[in-house]
């Protein structure tokens, strides 16, 4: 079958993002001139209003302009940082794409996608200067480069020359057509293959803030809040990753103050959730591990937080049970389902979806979806798992100069995610793994997902990522990487631990590895891959 979403008819975004963002802290600005948009969690009296930053958006688009910028593609190599927004609603206004690399990202890494995307203007900071500007050398596509911080070299833009350009009221602006231009390319984290360049438009991307903030404004409302309230957020997902971004750029739409994290750090990340009372919260799978886990928790006054939303990867049951009796005062812990191809999330939990475990809810306004058999691309009937697949505005454009990607990907109008699952006679869906990382043992599907979230029940177990290693007989058997709480813990005791719990073809047979840390990407997704190439360089 075909599922539509339960919450009906939802109208797309017509008009380019910066206009719908702009438009947003307007409406902010004409009753509350001096509201805060971002506040430095390392110092409260570092902080910028909405109106500077629309100042500055003016001035960054005229900058680009008077560097003939128009139409291309800007790329950030950055820590979180106010100078994110301006940045990107001035590349929109000039009809551009911004793309964000990794502020942890290698020089070799950087040079890979400034060359993949083709783009013409980096903003950068003192910190990652040097490694950009190696990794930009030769490329003669790149025009300009901008720091945030002293120039050290020749033919170098300072970010302050930028905002202090003088927007000209009169100019002409680019035509923008909102179904076809790319405004945001972020890149698939990459932990199937190599990570490409994700095209997102001004419909995609427009659309996606509109239901956001649609869904905010109606949680308030439902709690007796005034819609325009001036809640304070958390931003410490990385800007560079499409779920970070968005929920920075959501949180302006929606007219919240941000505390800005330059990146996790533990102890702040708790303090600041003390300091400012912060109420809710958009985390990854690692970061309920630390809530649940870490004894540095323990130091904070942290009962103002109520709602903890999930993303990027799932999260045991046992995990989130851990996390709900270790913080009673948090009322609801919501899992989400999504991916940067989708502009991120494409289901959303209602009253009743909240109280299945592992649900990421119904299907968002103006998607469809269907489950398919990955053999054969049968339709499945409502309650057998099989492919997810998704069609509608949100749906990528395709990937960057990568037609066969894309062919593979979107196929008749439909998305085919890669990701299992299966709806329950409610419309409610559940995840149960990543087509490519099922392990697949005498032609059994054996889910990662399913070993983890039981082996961190284990109390001497801190972190765990399962995978699946070449077998002769079996084809694959799973094998586990274990972060030890207690030294004393042994392999054949955390085999044990397992047995009897799960059906035979389930158990340990590859194995089980203590390493120290368990690798991840910045957006919380476990690493297999390094793990498989981990297990292949001692062969």
């Amino acid at each position: 079958m075909i599922y539509e979403s339960p919450f009906g008819k939802f109208p797309t975004c017509d008009i380019p993002v910066h206009q719908f963002v702009l438009g947003k802290i307007d409406e902010v600005i004409r009753v509350d001139p001096d509201r805060a948009a971002f506040v430095s969690s390392l110092n409260t009296y570092t902080q910028t209003t909405l109106i500077s930053h629309h100042i500055k958006t003016l001035s960054v688009a005229q900058f680009l302009h008077d560097r003939g910028f128009v139409k291309q593609i800007a790329c950030t190599v950055t820590s979180n940082c106010p100078e994110y927004l301006p940045f990107f609603l001035g590349v929109s206004i000039q009809g551009g794409a911004l793309t964000g690399a990794s502020a942890v990202s290698t020089e070799a890494e950087l040079h890979r996608q400034f060359v993949d995307s083709g783009c013409s203007v980096i903003l950068t900071d003192e910190r990652n200067f040097e490694k950009t500007r190696q990794a930009a050398n030769g490329l003669p596509a790149i025009k300009t480069i901008i720091i945030i911080g002293p120039v050290s070299a020749i033919g170098v833009f300072s970010w302050r020359d930028v905002i202090a350009t003088k927007a000209l009221p009169n100019r002409s602006y680019p035509a923008i057509n909102v179904k076809d231009d790319v405004v945001f390319l972020p890149y698939s984290s990459g932990t199937t293959g190599v990570p490409k360049g994700v095209m997102l438009t001004h419909l995609n991307l427009g659309t996606m803030l509109n239901i956001a903030a649609m869904i905010r404004s109606h949680h308030r409302q439902a709690q007796g809040r005034d819609p325009d309230e001036n809640e304070t957020q958390l931003n410490f997902l990385p800007y560079y990753h499409a779920y970070g971004f968005l929920v920075m750029v959501i949180g302006v739409v929606s007219k919240c103050t941000a505390v800005t994290m330059t990146k996790f750090e533990p102890d702040l990340f708790c303090l600041s959730i003390q300091d400012y009372k912060i109420q809710s919260i958009n985390v990854v799978p690692p970061i309920l591990v630390f809530l649940a886990k870490d004894p540095r928790c323990s130091k904070y006054d942290l009962t103002s937080l109520k709602a903890i939303g999930c993303g990027a990867a799932p999260a045991g049951k046992s995990l989130i049970d851990e996390v709900k009796r270790r913080y009673p005062h948090v009322e609801i812990i919501k899992q989400s389902y999504g991916m940067t191809e989708l502009t991120s999330g494409s289901h959303l939990a209602d009253s009743q979806s909240v109280k299945k475990f592992g649900c990421c809810g119904k299907l968002a306004p103006g998607l469809q979806m269907k489950i398919v058999d990955p053999s054969t691309g049968r339709i499945l009937p409502q309650g057998e798992a099989g492919e997810i697949c998704i069609r509608g505005p949100t749906v990528m454009k395709g990937y960057l100069r990568r037609e066969r990607e894309t062919r593979e990907t979107l196929r008749d109008g439909w998305l085919h995610t890669g990701d299992i699952g299966y709806c329950d006679a409610d419309g409610d869906l559940f995840i149960v793994d990543r087509l490519k990382e099922l392990i697949k043992v005498n032609g059994l599907q054996v889910a990662p997902a399913e070993l983890e979230s039981l082996l961190l029940t284990h109390p001497s177990i801190s972190d765990v990522a399962v995978v699946g290693i070449p077998d002769d007989a079996a084809g694959e058997l799973p094998k586990a990487y274990v972060v030890r709480k207690d030294r004393a813990l042994t392999e054949k005791e955390v085999i044990s631990f397992v047995h009897g719990k799960v059906s035979s073809y389930k158990q340990l047979k590859g194995g089980v590895e203590f390493i120290h840390e368990i690798p991840k990407s910045e957006s919380g997704k476990i690493l297999r891959r390094q793990l498989r190439d981990r297990l292949r360089s001692k062969v």
